[in-house]
């Protein structure tokens, strides 16, 4: 093989590298890197001695990953679950990514609290909230500017709320290294707003290879119903026309949030429409692909080539190699 396809990583656990001793034990270490609100997930499995120190629950891993010492940060994870059996002793450590820096927290995002928000920009509201796990928000300018008349969070947690809202107004809202991501599904921007890479692939790249295409989410019109001030009567705002039509139960304040979230909405319900699988060996050139970045398929067929957005990018690193899985769809771009 060339010097393109020889894999390399390193790790540290707070702040200590323990990359010697996992790459000598290592069986696979998987990264999946996924859209939406589902927190990145690190796998890692190796067959430890009793004599090498085990990552315990809670510590704060840092991944780097490429080729031949050339290595590009995959970000932090705290470990949640250990899992030792044997014999001979395996262990099986998981983290997910970590909602911060190096900074210690002053709250946990899973607290629950109590307390309303009134006419506050959806963008101060992020802010407000992520600002108090000493976290920077980066909001999508079009998101940010989107007025609320009134939010409750009643025994809630700031994670769920952000979800919440995230679901209504078709946003990506996770954590990734000291950020907090409050981003427009499929908008292909990174955390510091520059656009992320377009891979193009060619069937000669991939070892295998499926698209989808299903005519279960083709809704046409989606509605939604607000409360008109003026008038105090309950009125409709939609996208789309035709049938099948998708109705959003929850009733809005005003008409720009229904407005924002039925347009939200029509994306989100054709996402899943036409859907893609892609596996092959992964290469340097490959190592910048991220999720809610795009992938171009040429020469594949003329309904599978085209832009896809990515909804999971998952790394793989064995005695094999290192493989990439990319699993895309159409619908929210």
């Amino acid at each position: 093989m060339g010097l393109d396809y020889r894999p390399d990583f390193s790790l540290s656990a707070d702040g200590n590298d323990i990359t010697a001793a996992i790459q000598r034990n290592l069986i696979s270490l998987t990264l999946t890197d996924n859209a939406g609100s589902e927190s990145d997930r690190l796998a890692i499995t190796v067959s430890l001695p009793d004599t090498v120190a085990t990552p315990k629950k809670g510590a704060v891993l840092r991944l780097g990953l490429g080729f031949n010492g050339e290595l590009i940060d995959k970000g932090q994870f705290v470990v949640d679950e250990v899992t030792s059996s044997g014999p001979p002793r395996r262990v099986q450590i998981v983290a997910n990514a970590a909602p911060m820096d190096n900074r210690k927290q002053p709250g946990s995002l899973q607290t629950q609290k109590t307390r309303s928000f009134d006419d506050v920009t959806l963008g101060d509201l992020v802010k407000t909230v992520v600002s108090e796990h000493g976290l920077v928000p980066r909001v999508s300018s079009e998101l940010a500017s989107i007025t609320l008349t009134h939010i409750d969070q009643v025994g809630e947690s700031d994670m769920n709320l952000l979800t919440r809202l995230a679901k209504r107004y078709g946003a990506v809202s996770k954590p990734a290294n000291g950020y907090w991501l409050f981003l427009k599904v499929g908008e292909g921007k990174s955390a510091s707003g520059k656009a992320l890479k377009n891979i193009t692939l060619h069937p000669h790249q991939v070892a295998t290879w499926q698209c989808r295409f299903s005519s279960r989410n083709d809704v046409r019109r989606v509605v939604a119903t607000y409360h008109d001030l003026e008038s105090g009567d309950t009125k409709e705002v939609s996208t789309g026309i035709g049938e099948p039509e998708f109705k959003i139960v929850y009733t809005y304040p005003n008409y720009e949030e229904a407005k924002a979230a039925v347009v939200a909405r029509a994306k989100q319900v054709k996402a899943g429409s036409d859907t893609l699988d892609v596996t092959l060996p992964a290469r340097a050139s490959l190592m910048a692909l991220v999720a809610e970045g795009h992938v171009t398929l040429d020469g594949f067929g003329d309904v599978e080539d085209g832009k896809w957005r990515v909804k999971a990018v998952e790394w793989s690193l064995s005695e094999t190699g290192l493989q990439l899985r990319i699993s895309g769809d159409h619908g929210a771009s």
